[in-house]
């Protein structure tokens, strides 16, 4: 958040206010999962970006200025949170191991590209893996959500130095180019 802050001020604006452990709570209930204490933790700081509502269906996703992990994905609210989970879970006729109720997905592509890749956190072991296009991908990509934002700052960071990455800092805000 705080290399948000110094370098992409806008971006940093994006960043969602802070979910109260109520808040936290009621989502945990309804999708029947008790959060991993990262997680947790996290959305008590920060809670995801910044949504906007899609005028044709009614659905949030992220605006641009909080898309600001590598490939232009975001950091979920609770309320994609919650949502994007039910999506994801199988219905009666549907291949029970493709989702795992313990998995909880907290960053994704815009809603603009319909959600299809994203990042969740293993609520029993805490690790951190990724889905893509109808699959999951990768499992234990990042031994936890500390680790994950390691990685994080360190694809922010790389904006900075000489070499090309995919993102660059305009108007206050990262974005890809």
């Amino acid at each position: 958040m705080s290399w948000l802050r110094e370098y992409a001020p806008v971006s940093h604006r994006a960043l969602g206010d802070a979910a109260s452990k109520e808040e936290i709570a009621a989502v945990e209930e309804k999708i029947g999962v008790r959060f991993p204490e990262y997680l947790r933790a996290y959305l008590e700081v920060n809670n995801g970006t910044a949504t906007q509502l899609d005028g044709l269906n009614g659905l949030t996703g992220s605006c641009p200025e909080g898309e600001f992990l590598v490939g232009g994905w975001a950091l979920l609210p609770l309320s994609s949170i919650e949502r994007l989970h039910h999506q994801m879970m199988p219905g009666p006729s549907e291949d029970e191991d493709y989702w795992k109720r313990e998995w909880i997905p907290f960053a994704a592509e815009s809603y603009a590209c319909g959600e299809m890749y994203g990042f969740f956190i293993d609520a029993k072991t805490g690790s951190v893996g990724q889905w893509s296009d109808g699959d999951v991908e990768t499992m234990d990509l990042f031994p936890d959500l500390s680790d994950f934002f390691a990685s994080v700052l360190e694809d922010l960071d790389r904006i900075l130095g000489p070499e090309e990455t995919g993102q660059r800092i305009q108007g206050g805000c990262v974005t890809l180019h």
